[in-house]
């Protein structure tokens, strides 16, 4: 593994953009057997990170992160909870392990298997006093074999992609949008489809396509998710 977290610390130098470099941290995780991926930051300078603003990363199917959204998911997360207090990663099983989880909790972790989740590690990060960050990396299959050495490995690669992100952030100057291309991102973000936000807009499909094409040029991204990660995150629209 460290050949390759080698390898992955001198490509993303060569990264600028932040859309790109999420994009090639999902495919550089897929061969480790992760196909569920997050990365959000929980606190900024001390300061609790709203659920919608803290999202980076959302790799699961948009159902589920509706779903987590709606239901509020990330004030009661326990994952959330056991990162700030811990430093080093954990597995899910540790949770599932805990006697003193609540019944929203419960509710929470069943949801997740629902969707296909069946074993996972959290991450914690770190870039500044107060600034905290997690990762969750999760499988569609039972029982992730990594040795405690492999999660520090793991720690060590995510740590670097949380900061090579913070260094490409700071560069990025925020888009402006036109006032109908934030409506379509705004729609984008309720999880409209192009036909629907036709209709809402009463404007041409052709429109709304070159619409949300300019939205995606200007934020770096190439997909909704990204989109309206990218657009709350960057306050162009309300979570």
């Amino acid at each position: 593994m460290r050949d390759n977290i080698d390898a992955f610390i001198h490509d993303t130098l060569y990264i600028d953009d932040t859309g790109a470099l999420r994009r090639y941290f999902i495919d550089f995780m897929k061969p480790y057997g992760f196909d569920f991926l997050s990365y959000h930051y929980i606190a900024d300078s001390f300061k609790r990170v709203s659920q919608d603003r803290g999202f980076r990363i959302a790799e699961f199917p948009q159902a589920w992160i509706d779903h987590y959204i709606e239901c509020d998911y990330f004030e009661i997360d326990p994952t959330v909870e056991e990162t700030r207090q811990r430093g080093f990663p954990f597995r899910f099983s540790d949770i599932l392990a805990r006697d003193d989880l609540t019944p929203e909790q419960k509710v929470f972790l069943a949801d997740l298997h629902e969707i296909g989740f069946r074993d996972g590690i959290a991450i914690p990060v770190f870039a500044r006093p107060g600034d905290i960050a997690h990762f969750i990396l999760g499988s569609s299959k039972e029982d992730l074999e990594f040795t405690p050495g492999d999660l520090l490995e793991l720690q060590a690669l995510c740590q670097h992609m949380h900061v090579r992100y913070n260094e490409i952030s700071k560069k990025i100057v925020t888009p402006k949008l036109s006032p109908r291309e934030t409506q379509v991102l705004e729609l984008i973000a309720q999880g409209k489809s192009n036909a629907a936000i036709g209709k809402l807009l009463g404007v041409s499909p052709n429109t709304i396509d070159t619409l949300v094409r300019r939205c995606f040029e200007k934020l770096g991204v190439t997909t909704r998710v990204e989109a309206a990660l990218a657009g709350v995150g960057q306050g162009l629209i309300l979570p």
